[in-house]
């Protein structure tokens, strides 16, 4: 028996005549073939310690509902993961798992690994929960997104990621219960491997979790000479095709943005900040050219004027409106607190447990979606202030979004539904956002947009107006959206699965060929940044209103931006690594 890389290095040892024959992986799957998702010596000096040893044949004990009618578990052959197989039928959302976790402490782990065939046609989102010593309550459990996309997926949770849903620590020394619920479809069928829980440090494996080791026959002739050898592949190998080989990141490696803008925005001087200062003025125009939001590789700085176009941009673009109009909503206002700004205490009315906890730099005149432009439009609303804005005075309601941002330490605090009362300032939902960082949202957490994105970065501002182009991504809205979202984004905000519909965070593109020579300097701005960077779908609301700041040294943008329609997009995506 050879033991060698691949079967074509053994052979090459043999000669360089022609090879006539077969590699059959599949001829030496036998009942002696050694399967790595049982407990072993191995295993366990591989830092590897099964949650679920299906190998073993076993299966989860517990049934969310009590209705084995709602899911039905068997082991079975799964040829896409190479052997045993748990295979979950689900009639109805439900949950499966361990009523009592085998495995009680987690502490030292670095991360639970398995691998799923999802063999249908559309993704098969599931959460899985985790209670521990410490859970009492919804809040104070772990709820971790897991996504199996059509065809073999190999799964990783980062065990010191994980956090309660309030964003507090969990207590891993001792679990109590863990179990995977069904979110959509509303009818699935797929297979998972042994669920293995791997020690830091641990030398991670390549193969999959329930895969056994196969040997090749390699038969045929070289020449005049007969050839049947066995073959024992090392760690790592996989023919094409086989249900071992590695599989490839989603994505290739984020491209860094414009260097031109880069090396702009680090020529300029950062002003000194010692008072709050509202985005429409002077001051703010050199405290945001100076400011570089988020670092030059982050999706909001990408550059995707090469990219490919999505397979299905065109039923994408039909689903919003290709004969519907670009325009623009004058709505999101902010401003920027200097480094030392006092903290506050915002109370958080939304019980969704994911809000960032403060307290927040929260200045006294911080302003309300679409002040100052939108309030004085109205007669009743002419003569109040923004102190009156802020406490809803005029009776408004709506989504009230409010932006802080911190330019000296690169933070940002965005809320929803933010109201000033006789004690202090509410909001539904708060986020913080680390512009000095790629960290996105927690899976599965909205934001104060929908999507879980942040909405400060997107917006249009009178300080790139001039300068000539908008130099990131910008935010759009449109009326329906999937029930899934893409990176950067976080969350959803719908009950359709129609695969026609954008999902949140799918990256729209003006198209290369149109042309913008007509429209007036600031309109080509904007046209300029669509082409280059593109727009995130970010909630759910008007088609094709991109969001600008009503800042009123701003020309009126409607009327041009209506003169082009939707079928003047496309949906883009990153290339294949």
């Amino acid at each position: 028996m050879f033991r060698r890389k691949s079967p074509l290095i053994v052979l090459g040892l043999l000669g360089a005549g022609m090879i006539a024959g077969i590699i059959d992986p599949a001829a030496l799957m036998t009942g002696s073939a050694i399967v790595a998702g049982q407990t072993s010596a191995s295993d366990k000096a591989a830092g590897r310690e099964p949650l679920l040893d299906v190998a073993r044949g076993q299966i989860p004990n517990d049934i969310g509902s009590d209705n084995r009618n709602n899911v039905k578990m068997t082991i079975e052959n799964c040829a896409e993961l190479g052997g045993k197989s748990l295979k979950l039928t689900f009639a109805s959302p439900d949950s499966f798992g361990d009523r009592q976790a085998r495995v009680s402490n987690w502490t030292g782990c670095d991360s639970l690994q398995f691998d799923a065939f999802n063999p249908g046609r559309e993704n098969v989102r599931l959460t899985l929960t985790v209670r521990h010593k410490q859970t009492t309550n919804l809040q104070t459990r772990v709820d971790v997104p897991v996504v199996l996309t059509p065809g073999k997926n190999a799964i990783r949770i980062a065990i010191d990621r994980l956090v309660n849903t309030n964003g507090s620590a969990p207590d891993l020394s001792e679990i109590a219960r863990w179990y995977f619920a069904l979110e959509s479809p509303p009818a699935a069928t797929f297979y998972l491997s042994d669920l293995s829980l791997v020690k830091a440090g641990a030398r991670p494996s390549v193969a999959t979790a329930a895969a056994p080791v196969r040997r090749y026959r390699v038969t045929g002739t070289i020449g005049n000479m007969p050839v049947d050898l066995l073959v024992t592949p090392e760690e790592g190998f996989a023919p094409t095709g086989s249900a071992e080989a590695p599989v490839p990141p989603a994505t290739k490696p984020l491209a860094a943005g414009d260097p031109a803008r880069l090396a702009r925005i680090q020529a300029a001087k950062m002003p000194s900040i010692v008072r709050p200062v509202m985005f429409d003025t002077p001051e703010a125009d050199a405290i945001l050219s100076a400011l570089e939001v988020f670092p030059p590789d982050n999706p909001w700085n990408q550059v995707v004027s090469d990219w490919p176009v999505h397979p299905n941009s065109q039923n994408l673009i039909a689903s919003i409106g290709p004969q519907k109009p670009l325009r623009c909503n004058t709505d999101m206002g902010f401003i920027l607190v200097p480094p030392n700004q006092k903290r506050l205490d915002v109370k958080i009315t939304g019980g969704t447990g994911e809000s960032d906890p403060g307290p927040y730099p929260v200045p006294d005149n911080m302003p309300i979606e679409g002040w100052p432009i939108d309030y004085p439009r109205s007669s009743e609303a002419r003569e109040k202030t923004l102190d009156d804005v802020a406490r809803d005075r005029l009776q408004r309601g709506g989504d009230r979004h409010a932006i802080v941002v911190d330019p000296v330490n690169r933070m940002l605090y965005e809320f929803y539904q933010a109201k000033k009362t006789d004690s202090g300032w509410e909001a539904n939902t708060a986020a913080i956002f680390d512009l000095k960082t790629n960290k996105l949202r927690p899976e599965g957490w909205t934001s104060a947009d929908a999507a879980g994105l942040p909405i400060f970065p997107a917006v249009i501002r009178y300080d790139e107006l001039r300068r000539g182009i908008v130099e990131h991504a910008m935010r759009v809205t449109v009326t329906r959206t999937r029930r899934a979202y893409i990176a950067p984004a976080t969350h959803f905000a719908s009950q359709s699965v129609d695969e026609n519909l954008p999902r949140m965070g799918e990256r729209l593109r003006l198209r290369q060929d149109f042309d913008i020579s007509g429209f007036s300097p600031e309109v080509q701005a904007i046209l300029k940044g669509l082409k280059k960077y593109g727009m995130f779908v970010a909630d759910n609301g008007i088609d094709w209103a991109l969001s600008v700041a009503p800042d009123e040294r701003i020309p009126k943008l409607h009327e041009e931006l209506r003169r082009i329609s939707g079928s003047a997009f496309e949906v883009v995506q990153p290339a294949s690594p």
